[in-house]
């Protein structure tokens, strides 16, 4: 009887780590940062905190739940945050992007300013306090005077703010090397904040889709790693960014993605319906060709399935299914899946799948393999 792997690496439910999905990223050449650094246009502003959360009140700062990584901080760390401001302790700044004059969204310290925001309006009540135990239990407006003058004019933060004047390409490379005592940001998070509007939008809403999550095998969101990362919205823009020319891929799969963003985020709404439409049926057809092993490894030696998802047999499934009738991928459903069993015994295949995922040829060999065994299996 075949078996699932439930060791899922530290609880991940995708095999390569954040690390290996954007290895490309760590580069960092000498000549782009010496033509481009002068084009890096900053303001640095300290606001109290009731400033801050008036800002975001009238929505000139963007807390959109959309916008980072879809885990949030739970009243007992943002509780400790706000114990911090009492006790003068220094908060590492946060980074805003001025998306429009006067409108900025955040590149780092959303959660941050969302405690702030959540305490002032009066939406928790502060626990777990160890210094200030007195506050525990009440929200802002049941404090004592003095500690809410303390928090609304003396304490501060300091906002950086990368203005709309500069360079396109080398505030995207400033995104992505900050890490100031948050969670670094990830290439996707870094598109969402980028390059805003219809497509990303629907990519979001596709990404949250039952249908493929159940695809990506995720049961919890708490728990999954794929949809706390979203890289089950990177998952959307990969299909998008490569159904059409997977096979003239050459190289840095990342910039690649980043274009398609800059180039089709503003693309007209008949078109964003046809990529969604395009999407739906992707992933209708993977499940009809793979059911429930979508994505995942088969190991010959152990004779059982990882649970995880796999990056790299993401790609080599999701667009070997696409030239051939959904239907037909799911009469033959049992033969196909054997055969995927078949290429993980297979050295050139495993090779391929186990390589980075923005190699070239790795690319185009684990989807061509892949392609021409549902070829073969559908007759």
């Amino acid at each position: 009887m075949e078996q699932i792997e439930f060791d899922d690496d530290n609880g991940r439910d995708i095999e390569e780590s954040e690390a290996q999905l954007d290895s490309e990223y760590e580069e960092d050449p000498v000549g782009f940062w010496e033509a481009k650094q002068r084009d890096l246009l900053t303001s640095v502003l300290d606001y109290n905190l009731r400033s801050l959360t008036d800002l975001v009140k009238n929505k000139q700062i963007d807390l959109s739940p959309n916008y980072q990584r879809r885990n949030r901080w739970k009243d007992d760390r943002k509780s400790q945050l706000i114990e911090s401001f009492l006790m003068n302790v220094p908060i590492p700044n946060i980074f805003l992007n001025e998306d429009a004059y006067g409108h900025y969204s955040v590149i780092d310290g959303k959660q941050r300013l969302t405690a702030i925001s959540d305490f002032l309006f009066g939406r928790f009540a502060l626990t777990g306090l160890t210094v200030f135990r007195e506050a525990n239990g009440l929200r802002f407006d049941e404090l004592p005077v003095t500690l809410q003058t303390i928090l609304e004019t003396r304490a501060n933060l300091r906002a950086v703010i990368i203005l709309r004047q500069s360079d396109p390409d080398i505030k995207y490379q400033v995104f992505q090397r900050l890490n100031t005592g948050g969670i670094r940001l990830n290439p996707q998070e870094i598109r969402n904040s980028a390059w805003p509007g219809k497509l990303n939008d629907m990519i979001l809403e596709e990404s949250l889709s039952g249908e493929f999550h159940k695809l990506l095998g995720i049961r919890d969101r708490n728990r999954s790693a794929i949809y706390r990362e979203m890289r089950d919205a990177e998952f959307v823009l990969r299909y998008l960014t490569f159904r059409n020319n997977w096979d003239t891929f050459a190289g840095g799969m990342g910039r690649k993605l980043d274009n398609f963003m800059a180039e089709h985020h503003d693309m007209p709404e008949d078109d964003v319906e046809e990529a969604r439409s395009s999407f739906r049926t992707a992933v209708r057809k993977a499940r009809a060709a793979f059911g429930d092993n979508a994505f995942q490894r088969w190991s010959p030696e152990k004779q059982s399935w990882r649970r995880q998802v796999l990056a790299s047999l993401y790609d080599a499934e999701i667009f070997a299914v696409v030239e051939f009738p959904e239907e037909t991928l799911r009469e033959h459903s049992r033969d196909i899946v054997s055969g995927v069993k078949d290429l993980f015994s297979n050295a050139q295949f495993r090779r391929a799948v186990d390589a980075a995922t923005n190699t070239p040829s790795y690319f185009r060999d684990r989807i061509t393999m892949m392609r021409d065994m549902i070829s073969e299996k559908v007759g």
